[in-house]
């Protein structure tokens, strides 16, 4: 039986569960799955104190035990030089878990065994667990796996989680190991000559009050290897004696052997790795087949980016298309057919949605004909806000389906890898190029695709500053604007592409300037990636993924969504008076007079200003607010009569989309930023911080643009 169960963070009892297993592997190498087919589809999923950093726990009952299964970050090593590092390394040294399952994957056993050797070091309660045994005899690759049990003492376990193989056996083995009580020896890695300086640091922090948690021999190699997170640890608990003396060791060791002692142990450690390798290893030549030669082509330097740039975009068009027509509904009508755009619109799944939502909201408006109120409440506010939730729903499942289908794959590692060397230029890692094309359909998904990225800090900055990439709303509202104010059709293509290049110029500029100045990190986010073998995807692990951030969303954002839905509801449609129909009588035109001297800078005429700001407020719920809100307003249904009512000169138009284009793009991106931050304060600041930059950057624009066109043009 697989049940739910939530525990809270540092706390233990008897009563919650029997024993805790942490799991801990690196990036791919088949963690979530295993996690997945270990403890259900249920699973607490929360972020680490301070981070953005996921933490999974479930809880699995097998033969009258509770075990609690804990799914810790992706990593590489325990060197503590990125957060997740740090987050993985202090659990199991402070949260001291009954064992701890250590991943290998068994298509590169050479490569992945490097962590379980570095945790054998800290800790011997730990499962060795092999994963992906269902590939091995495609690679030519065999393991001796008693072998290897033999040589490292502890108990080793060739699983494939997506067909079931080794699970019943890791299972039997927890409970067996709990049952006994077995204890393993330490693993003890000879570093030969480092040897008695490794002792000497020992002596020295063997009294250590705050390093009495860590084992003495690992903390003494550590500190050998100068370990920052220690040495924090000693300078802030006022063990300065220590510390020094542990410095003066390393800096003779350096003076003696004339090398860092990090590259000495590092190496012996591999070492060590390579000779257990060789023992229990045996490859077997394969010819090579066409995932090898896939692999190739995404590795070449300009073919890898153009091949990648091309499967990104093609999939993201067919997702969005798909979903609300754009953008190929925008080429049809610039090519002149209507019809077919026509077409896409209204039978994209947005589309359907919408139509079936208007359906609801007439039904509900003649039930409640009776009480106006209550009905449009229900119609305009409810079900307003449950349509935006639900609207959003299967484009969410069709991109991270698409992500996840290319991550299980092993494309995902090597596409980013081909765009990382320009991304790096700004402070993001190629991984980000997810995000930023994601964020040209839609940011909501964008801002939920920061997960994908390893570093905790490019996580916080694409969750703020990815909005910036200009979404298919701010396209419709912009293009809209552009076509009544700019006659010429190079004109509208310049405004358009501007709106664009506007945008992406400022994601990543802010995106260097957050890092570097906020954040006082100067490099680069750390690219290490294991490039997996490719190969064909599990449709059951890219569902698993799927629906994973999918019902995260639903369960957070959707609620966030909808509360807010309500409340705008009752600003426009509630007035001092009461209930109001007409909108500017309602409270949120009395917001919108009370922003007017905002519009001052940019001379909007009187009369024209509120209603602009009214809204430009209405456009935080959605960005296609802006139109309609403007045609309510203006009384006619044409928007193209209510834009050019507007009066606006060249400048002011194109002041006005800039604005559009950077400012806030809708309530659910920030419902879905304060879902990923978990930080009010991130999230209020990200407001301020955009609808700051999109007011500097238009009025900018509008007294540039006034030195060469200070006269009126209407469209």
């Amino acid at each position: 039986m697989t049940m739910l169960h939530h525990c809270h963070h540092g706390s233990r009892s008897d009563d919650d569960y029997d024993l805790t297993v942490a799991i801990v592997g690196n990036p791919n190498v088949g963690k979530s799955t295993l996690f997945n087919v270990l403890t259900g589809e249920l699973a607490y999923v929360s972020n680490w104190p301070g981070t953005t950093v996921a933490r999974k726990e479930g809880i699995r009952e097998w033969m009258g035990f509770k075990i609690r299964f804990v799914d810790l970050p992706g990593i590489y090593g325990l060197s503590a030089s990125s957060l997740e590092e740090v987050v993985s390394r202090e659990y199991i040294v402070n949260e001291k878990p009954d064992l701890i399952i250590a991943l290998v994957d068994a298509t590169i056993p050479e490569r992945s065994l490097y962590l379980p050797i570095q945790l054998l070091e800290l800790t011997p309660n730990v499962v060795i667990v092999f994963t992906k045994v269902d590939e091995m005899d495609r690679l030519g690759i065999h393991i001796h796996f008693d072998k290897l049990e033999a040589m490292l003492g502890v108990p080793v376990i060739p699983t494939s989680a997506i067909k079931g193989v080794g699970i019943r056996e890791l299972l039997n083995t927890i409970v067996e190991l709990t049952r006994s009580k077995k204890k393993f020896k330490e693993l003890v890695i000879n570093y030969g000559g480092l040897e008695p300086f490794i002792n000497e640091i020992s002596k020295i922090i063997v009294n250590s009050n705050v390093l009495k948690p860590y084992p003495t021999r690992w903390t003494a190699i550590r500190l050998l290897e100068g370990d920052k997170r220690i040495e924090e640890l000693l300078m802030s608990s006022n063990e300065l004696d220590v510390l020094n003396a542990v410095l003066e060791v390393r800096e003779g060791v350096r003076r003696s052997i004339g090398r860092d002692p990090s590259e000495l142990t590092i190496g012996v450690r591999y070492g060590f790795v390579s000779s257990i390798a060789k023992e229990v290893v045996v490859r077997v030549e394969k010819k090579e087949g066409s995932e090898e030669f896939i692999a190739k082509v995404f590795q070449k330097p300009v073919l890898g980016v153009l091949m990648s740039s091309l499967l990104l975009l093609t999939s993201f068009t067919l997702i969005f298309t798909v979903n609300t027509g754009f953008p190929l509904n925008m080429i049809f009508k610039f090519l002149g057919l209507e019809v077919l755009a026509e077409f896409l619109e209204t039978y994209s799944l947005s589309g359907i949605l919408g139509y079936v939502f208007n359906l609801a909201s007439d039904y509900m408006r003649g039930l409640l004909h009776h009480n106006p109120i209550l009905a449009s409440l229900v119609s305009d506010g409810v079900l307003v806000g449950v349509g935006a939730v639900l609207s959003f729903l299967p484009l969410i499942l069709m991109i991270f389906f698409l992500l996840a289908l290319l991550e299980d794959s092993g494309l995902a590692p090597r596409m980013a890898v081909s765009f990382h060397s320009l991304l790096s230029r700004f402070g993001f890692s190629g991984s980000s190029i997810y995000p930023m094309l994601i964020g040209v359909g839609c940011n909501v998904p964008a801002v939920m695709g920061s997960r994908i990225l390893l570093d905790d800090v490019e996580r916080r900055q694409v969750i703020f500053l990815v909005p910036f990439i200009p979404c298919q709303a701010r396209f419709i509202v912009t293009s809209a604007l552009v076509v009544s104010y700019f006659e010429s059709p190079i004109l509208q293509a310049v405004a358009l592409l501007s709106m664009y290049l506007v945008g992406v110029i400022t994601f990543l500029l802010s995106g260097l300037l957050i890092r570097r100045v906020v954040y006082k990190v100067r490099e680069s986010p750390e690219f290490i990636l294991e490039l997996p073998l490719i190969h064909i995807p599990k449709l059951k692990v890219i569902w698993w993924i799927t629906w994973d951030y999918t019902k995260h969303f639903l369960r957070k954002a959707g609620l966030i969504i909808l509360t807010l839905s309500v409340v705008i509801w009752f600003i426009t449609s509630l007035g001092p008076n009461g209930y109001v129909e007409d909108i500017s009588e309602s409270y949120g035109a009395i917001v919108g007079r009370f922003l007017t001297p905002i519009l001052t800078p940019f001379d909007i005429p009187s009369g024209t200003d509120w209603v602009l700001a009214l809204a430009l407020f209405q456009g935080f719920v959605a960005k296609e607010s802006v139109l309609n809100t403007l045609a309510i307003l203006y009384g006619t249904a044409d928007i193209s009569e209510a834009i050019n009512s507007l009066g606006l000169t060249i400048p002011q138009a194109y002041a006005l989309i800039l604005f559009i284009t950077l400012y806030v793009p809708c309530l659910a991106t920030v419902a879905v930023v304060y879902q990923e931050s978990r930080s009010l304060k991130m999230t209020i600041l990200q407001v301020i911080y955009m609808v700051g930059i999109a007011y500097l950057t238009a009025l900018t624009t509008y007294y540039i643009l006034n030195l060469f066109n200070p006269y009126s043009v209407g469209g």
